[in-house]
């Protein structure tokens, strides 16, 4: 299936890099979730005023720094044991030693020396877009960065943006079959996937009423997680959105023991596979 590059230089780049991973490694879809890993996914923080990377915990950042902390008897928080468990985890899917994982991780982020939340969040939407693109049914176009006031002309949106843009929309034989939000992470509260979900499907689905909406992660709070997974279809079935994708779903269940409450939680994988049903 093809997919219509974005314009967003630093965000191909992204996924140029994702690919000679895929490539140099011969992985197939079950191992992208690795791919994306070790381009997006780092053991440092950001330092704004020194302008460079910093190590932090020596474990992957997975969640909003100040999660992380040490306890009163210098023991790892509830947080930072789970960041050492998908560390633990991803150290043993890449077959490495454990004390080598930060070298391998962030591998594109880490070239760009700038603030990396935004540079991060175009580089997932495309290396999302490139997944499905690359395995899911060929006959879905995929484009990313879609204008809603183009796709659905005529209408007006309530959202914070004055230049809103649809990260993904799939097509199958020139019509929109599928929107979706990608969000690296996502504020708890002011939640962009539902939000946005909100403002377009009412009017995707007069017109086209078998549109599919998907939100897609690699949030690791559980809290967050289960907000949005509280509002999607499994649970609620005139939500407006159809699923929650997680980037692989073992992360934020199996890995560190979270379960029950995300188990309407979707894989990436099993997201990409759905597609013919589009």
């Amino acid at each position: 299936m093809p997919r219509i590059p974005t314009n967003n230089l630093n965000a191909n780049t992204a996924v140029q890099a994702f690919i000679n991973d895929l490539t140099s490694n011969k992985w197939g879809l079950n191992e992208a979730w690795l791919a994306v890993s070790k381009q997006l996914m780092t053991c440092e923080i950001w330092d704004e005023l020194r302008k460079t990377w910093a190590q932090y915990y020596n474990q992957p950042v997975l969640r909003e720094r100040n999660d992380y902390k040490l306890l009163a008897n210098g023991s790892p928080n509830k947080a930072l044991q789970e960041s050492t468990l998908v560390g633990d985890y991803i150290a043993r899917k890449l077959k490495i030693p454990r004390h080598d994982l930060c070298s391998y991780l962030g591998k594109f982020l880490k070239t760009l020396s700038i603030q990396p939340q935004n540079p991060r969040g175009h580089a997932f939407r495309s290396i999302v877009a490139e997944t499905l693109a690359r395995y899911g049914d060929p006959q879905i176009t995929v484009e990313e960065e879609v204008n809603p006031y183009i796709l659905f002309p005529g209408n007006q949106f309530n959202l914070r943006s004055k230049n809103p843009r649809i990260d993904i929309v799939a097509y199958r034989d020139g019509l929109p079959v599928a929107l979706c939000s990608t969000r690296w992470t996502y504020r708890h509260d002011r939640v962009d996937i539902l939000e946005e979900a909100r403002a377009y499907m009412p009017v995707a689905k007069q017109i086209y009423p078998n549109i599919h909406y998907f939100g897609i992660t690699a949030e690791m709070n559980p809290a967050r997680l289960k907000k949005v997974v509280d509002q999607t279809k499994p649970v609620s079935p005139s939500a407006d959105v159809d699923c929650l994708v997680h980037l692989h779903k073992p992360l934020a269940t199996t890995v560190v023991n979270h379960n029950g409450d995300l188990a309407h939680l979707v894989d990436l994988v099993d997201w990409v596979h759905s597609s013919p049903n589009w």
